[in-house]
């Protein structure tokens, strides 16, 4: 079975070393008894999410390769809305070929580094999640060349097109396997 060379995406240079982003400040915690839609907030109240305003269109979402670690990536999710939106879960991850068509790798959603926990991110703010690539050799027929990823958020309708944000000017992964963590307010530990 041979390979199909998939195109090569252009992508923005790079991002300087960690992501930094101000107003990491979203609660997070159990919802009371009695709110299970419901995200807890710093001061201990609960916002129901059940009727989020939000959809695919007000996130994005940033794929960052993680420096001598390959198939590291961590996942950075942005709200660029105006209105606060409120996640929990794990994203879904879909690996693209050349002509931007999905390909079937296997997909894994963990509970890395712990269970999915409410997050009500604010305009600007951002929620991030580890992805692991396990990569593969080109030749191996059960290795997919991806050239960029498209993302699912838990809860929230439609699709967004990922930014790998590299040093390369063109980005290609052998990918055999995906696994996804859990979307959490901090960035510290998410990555595998």
């Amino acid at each position: 079975m041979s390979l199909n060379r998939t195109r090569t995406l252009g992508v923005a240079g790079l991002v300087g070393g960690a992501l930094l982003l101000a107003g990491c400040g979203q609660a997070t915690g159990s919802a009371p008894e009695g709110l299970s839609n419901a995200a807890v907030q710093q001061d201990g109240t609960a916002t129901d999410i059940s009727a989020s305003p939000c959809s695919a269109e007000d996130f994005n979402v940033d794929l960052i390769p993680q420096p001598n670690r390959p198939g590291v990536l961590l996942m950075a999710v942005t709200n660029q809305g105006d209105e606060p939106c409120v996640l929990n879960g794990s994203p879904t991850v879909t690996a693209m070929n050349m002509a931007n068509q999905p390909i079937d790798v296997p997909t894994e959603h963990v509970d890395h580094p712990g269970a999915s926990t409410d997050i009500r991110l604010e305009p600007g703010e951002s929620a991030f999640a580890g992805t692991h690539l396990e990569l593969g050799g080109k030749q191996d027929p059960d290795t997919y060349v991806a050239t960029g990823f498209t993302v699912n958020l838990p809860d929230v309708g439609g699709t967004v097109q990922a930014d790998v944000r590299s040093e390369e000017e063109y980005v290609e992964f052998p990918v055999k396997s995906i696994q996804v963590g859990t979307l959490q307010p901090s960035a510290q530990g998410v990555t595998f």
